[in-house]
């Protein structure tokens, strides 16, 4: 997925990501087993990369976790970060799910933080999500 407009977020971890600036998304990709711990360090160095400032929308895809280890008290901490992060919560978020505990979990967090209604988009399918990301420049 790197191309001359992408940057790769660097060594390989159950959560990575790249930045495609020429569309201003951010591409996450899950897999493998996931943890509270693993969402929240992606959440602190996607704050701590520049090139993420510019990002308007990110899109999440978890159709390759194997297992989630996330708990309900991670989702709430996951959502308290989020609320003192201006850029996290000015980004809309598309988060793809094929597994109904991965699934749920993200209607979870999108509920949690109350930002169900433009903020976070939670989808079976990738060329869904990426629609309803684009549907908002």
């Amino acid at each position: 997925m790197t191309s001359a407009g992408m940057l790769r977020s660097g060594v390989e971890m159950p959560l990575n990501y790249s930045i495609d600036r020429e569309q201003r998304l951010i591409f996450t990709e899950g897999s493998g087993v996931i943890t509270d711990a693993d969402v929240i360090a992606l959440k602190e160095k996607l704050l701590r990369d520049p090139a993420s400032a510019e990002a308007i929308g990110q899109l999440s895809d978890l159709r390759l976790i194997e297992r989630l280890a996330v708990t309900t008290a991670g989702v709430h901490a996951m959502v308290r970060h989020d609320e003192k992060n201006e850029q996290a919560r000015a980004r809309r978020l598309a988060i793809v799910a094929t597994e109904d505990v991965v699934f749920g979990m993200a209607r979870m967090y999108q509920l949690l933080g109350g930002r169900e209604n433009n903020g976070v988009g939670v989808f079976r399918g990738l060329d869904e999500a990426l629609q309803w990301l684009k549907a908002a420049d």
